[in-house]
């Protein structure tokens, strides 16, 4: 952008193919509210060859990490990214990023843009993020902002400092170590405005962004995810409609409950 802000999000094959994740995050962007713009600054980064390859016929600017970098994304035996290690590239292509000058939007590929979330980002602070309270564990809601910044910088060289003498270190979230070394610095925007599956935004009128959270599997995220955007569509159209009396039928419009995800919990999915 202008200002030399950069949207990010990484994922695999298993979230980049036909019919899957990737497919439902870039039509969020498509039908959302004043977020159709955003895609021409929305880099995907790949995983792996066929998450690339599929990317590139849908979207414009696509990304493949290394070959080596790939490898070691996966679990012997496993066709899904290993958490820690998928923290461990996340954080480290942050870094390279944010060394190059630029400002960056980091979104999880399964939160939907309905509306512009920028409206919340405060540019005077290193970080802008959406937190919230799980049990006794603060968890990421799926989307940060950070400035290019000499601080950004030194907590990110923290991060890579930190796993090598505790490797279990990244098994925290972002908000739970952002807490800890970014005080006076962090802004954590309502949690009101940005959703998922756990703790829904159930005014429509207000959301921005919606994470299928707490969800077991990819097949469950996407019939899921399906239904929110399938939801938002039946709400923005009413809002056209009704545009002459906003509030007509519009108080008791709220999300369908997930039918697939929240069967088990999953503190990772």
């Amino acid at each position: 952008m202008e200002d030399r802000t950069v949207i990010l999000t990484i994922l695999d094959g298993t979230w980049g193919s036909p019919g899957s994740v990737l497919d439902l995050f870039l039509e969020s962007f498509r039908i959302g509210q004043k977020t159709q713009r955003f895609l021409n600054h929305l880099v995907v980064a790949a995983l792996d060859n066929q998450a690339y390859q599929y990317c590139t016929s849908i979207h414009s600017h696509c990304f493949q990490l290394t070959p080596a970098t790939s490898k070691l994304a996966k679990r012997k035996g496993s066709t899904s990214p290993d958490h820690l290690m998928l923290k461990k590239i996340k954080y480290d292509l942050l870094l390279e990023v944010i060394k190059l000058g630029y400002n960056i939007v980091f979104t999880e590929a399964d939160v939907m843009w309905l509306r512009n979330p920028f409206v919340h980002f405060d540019t005077r602070v290193r970080v802008t993020i959406s937190c919230a309270l799980r049990g006794t564990k603060i968890q990421d809601k799926g989307l940060l902002y950070m400035r290019s910044s000499a601080e950004a910088i030194k907590f990110l060289k923290f991060l890579q400092f930190k796993r090598v003498l505790f490797p279990t270190y990244l098994d925290r979230s972002f908000c739970e170590m952002a807490v800890h070394k970014l005080r006076g610095h962090t802004k954590y925007v309502d949690t009101g405005y940005f959703g998922g599956f756990c703790e829904p935004s159930n005014n429509m009128s207000k959301v921005y962004t919606m994470q299928s959270t707490c969800c077991d599997n990819i097949k469950s995220k996407v019939h899921d995810l399906r239904l929110v955007l399938d939801d938002w569509i039946n709400f923005t159209a009413r809002t056209s409609t009704n545009a002459s009396k906003p509030s007509l039928g519009l108080s008791s419009f709220s999300w369908r409950a997930p039918k697939k995800c929240m069967r088990k919990k999953n503190a990772y999915s």
